[in-house]
């Protein structure tokens, strides 16, 4: 164990977990779009549906965000490396050039892996960042089933199926969520760092 530690440690640690990328988008101010790249989101409960994310307490997007009370959690496909960065980029129309239909909640951009529409339930501080708790609405999977773009280490990739490990994660009686889990590789990486969540 290394003690103490200081933030580049710390953010250099928490960036070995892998996880999935997703834009979160809004109707801001006098209905304008607005959007951020976030990897901190995950699943909360089942019954009563909720999801989780969090959001820098200084970005500019949670202001919408609250006053707007829902948005659209889009889960970027393989592929969607640029449009991950154009919503991590401060004072640009992160809009421009991107396909997108209206949702209810919030823009739902093309091609991604899926779209969840949430409505904001309760909000905690967390040190620098706030977490929004937030009730699902309403989904919907692409149908074509893209593979899901991957964040990892500061660099973006995509999940490749093990299928050695399959049998042996079945043998240990696994649900099958969990027995998936175990049968992906790492990530294969392309170059790109970028920081997320905060935007």
């Amino acid at each position: 164990m290394v003690a103490p530690f200081d933030a580049t440690e710390f953010r250099r640690t928490l960036g070995h977990l892998p996880t999935g990328v997703t834009v979160i988008t809004a109707r801001g101010q006098f209905g304008r779009p607005v959007g951020m790249a976030c990897n901190s989101f995950m699943s909360v409960s089942l019954d009563p549906p909720l999801i989780m994310l969090c959001v820098g307490n200084a970005s500019s997007t949670l202001i919408d965000l609250r006053q707007s009370g829902t948005f659209c959690v889009n889960i970027l496909a393989n592929g969607q490396e640029r449009l991950c960065r154009q919503f991590s980029v401060k004072d640009i129309d992160r809009f421009a050039g991107v396909r997108w239909a209206e949702s209810p909640t919030g823009p739902e951009l093309s091609d991604v892996v899926a779209w969840i529409s949430c409505s904001i339930d309760t909000e905690h501080i967390a040190g620098d960042h706030v977490i929004i708790i937030a009730r699902v609405t309403g989904l919907r999977v692409n149908q074509e089933e893209p593979a899901p773009l991957v964040f990892h280490r500061g660099r973006f990739g995509a999940f490749r199926d093990n299928e050695d490990l399959l049998p042996t994660a079945r043998s240990l009686s696994e649900p099958p969520d969990s027995a998936f889990a175990s049968a992906t590789s790492p990530i294969s990486s392309a170059v790109g760092r970028i920081w997320l969540n905060r935007t």
